[in-house]
């Protein structure tokens, strides 16, 4: 998959789902799809209070005139250009159970399993620890494609970094248990992504940003430079 191709507007890939089944309960549902559910409902009731005021000035007739046909064309093509909008927009949104172990590492692997360098700042690679995420980290260390940064390392941590990985432990009495997760993908290149996860009670939600599309990119890449800077610094 090209990530170049977060360059063009909304994401043009699907990355997975939350579990389906007895796991998606509605709290899981609604906070996936109940903002796009309510900005939809919001956008079709504007247009139909646009209508029903245009319709008030029609001259009684069979016929609408052909200025009014030209306002309702207008606004259905608006219309559709923002419903897509904010479709494309709730895309870039995942949420899980926190339990649902499964859903989250299903995600992650799908999100790093392409080509190009990946850096992870996480707490202890909780959604890493089975073997077929541990052999892809692996892979991609020996490649020189992969960059950690966490509080103190750990096993897997240290088997990485033997792997090949730049592995950063920052300290754990600087930052011991950091509410920030996130990844970047194709670190360092144009079409750069990251994805964002954090806990909202009992639900983890996860937001993809693209470079160059929201602040929060930029301040995850930055944090991961300044800490790799300061690892390097250290020696």
């Amino acid at each position: 998959m090209d990530r170049e191709s977060c360059l063009l507007p909304g994401p043009t890939t699907h990355y997975l789902r939350p579990t389906r089944g007895p796991t998606m309960r509605v709290p899981v549902w609604w906070k996936l799809w109940g903002s796009l559910i309510k900005k939809l409902l919001a956008l079709f009731a504007s247009f139909a209070s646009l209508a029903g005021l245009l319709f008030c000035f029609l001259p009684p007739s069979n016929e609408l005139p052909w200025w009014a046909v030209t306002l309702l064309t207008i606004a259905v093509v608006f219309l559709g250009i923002l419903v897509i909008r904010e479709v494309n927009e709730n895309r870039e949104r995942r949420v899980f159970k926190r339990d649902d172990e499964r859903g989250i590492r299903d995600y992650m692997h799908k999100w790093i399993q392409h080509g190009g360098r990946v850096a992870i700042w996480s707490r202890d690679l909780s959604w890493a620890q089975n073997d077929e995420t541990r052999a892809l980290l692996a892979e991609k260390a020996g490649r020189n494609e992969l960059i950690v940064c966490m509080p103190e390392t750990n096993a897997l941590a240290e088997e990485l970094a033997a792997a090949g990985a730049e592995v950063c432990a920052y300290g754990a009495g600087n930052l011991e248990a950091p509410d920030s997760r996130f990844t970047i993908v194709s670190f360092g290149r144009d079409g750069s992504r990251v994805a964002v996860g954090r806990t909202q009670g009992d639900l983890h939600a996860v937001d993809e940003f693209c470079s160059g599309q929201h602040p929060a990119f930029h301040l995850a890449n930055d944090l991961m430079n300044l800490v790799r800077s300061i690892s390097k610094a250290k020696g």
